[in-house]
């Protein structure tokens, strides 16, 4: 089924394109919360905003990459493939990230300090969400248009 965007990516692609730039969105929204020192909404909404990003990989990178695995492996000459891989590696980390904070929160969601001793891991855990949206919409120029 032909996406929305009026490219050759499929459907699925494209609204996964519109999910990441959303999930990164409400993820700002978040961050504004916690300026304001509203931690509850913070915490809830970055939380949505980790569970989005989780639901994409399994249901949309993640196979799609590991469908593609031999191309990524063996073109990597490639543009496309080059910033498949910068996303991917920064996706994962972020995932990976992005769990294990909302984990720490989810078991003790009224301990600020103890979220205020992860600052720095959130910091860069949204540096890294950003270089992920910047390559994967990166990836899908390079594909797609």
């Amino acid at each position: 089924m032909p996406g929305i965007f009026g490219t050759n990516a499929l459907l699925q692609t494209d609204l996964n394109l519109l999910l990441q730039i959303i999930a990164f969105l409400i993820l700002l929204i978040g961050y504004g919360y916690k300026r304001k020192g509203k931690f509850k909404i913070h915490g809830s909404i970055m939380g949505t905003a980790v569970i989005l990003h989780a639901l994409s990989f399994l249901l949309v990178m993640g196979p799609s990459f590991f469908g593609s695995f031999e191309f990524f492996t063996t073109e990597t000459y490639n543009l496309g493939v080059q910033t498949t891989l910068l996303h991917a590696v920064t996706g994962a980390i972020t995932l990976i990230l992005g769990i294990g904070i909302v984990a720490a929160w989810a078991l003790q969601p009224s301990d600020t300090a103890a979220c205020s001793r992860r600052k720095r891991i959130m910091d860069v855990t949204i540096l890294l969400w950003l270089a992920s949206l910047i390559f994967g919409t990166t990836t899908y120029f390079i594909f797609y248009l």
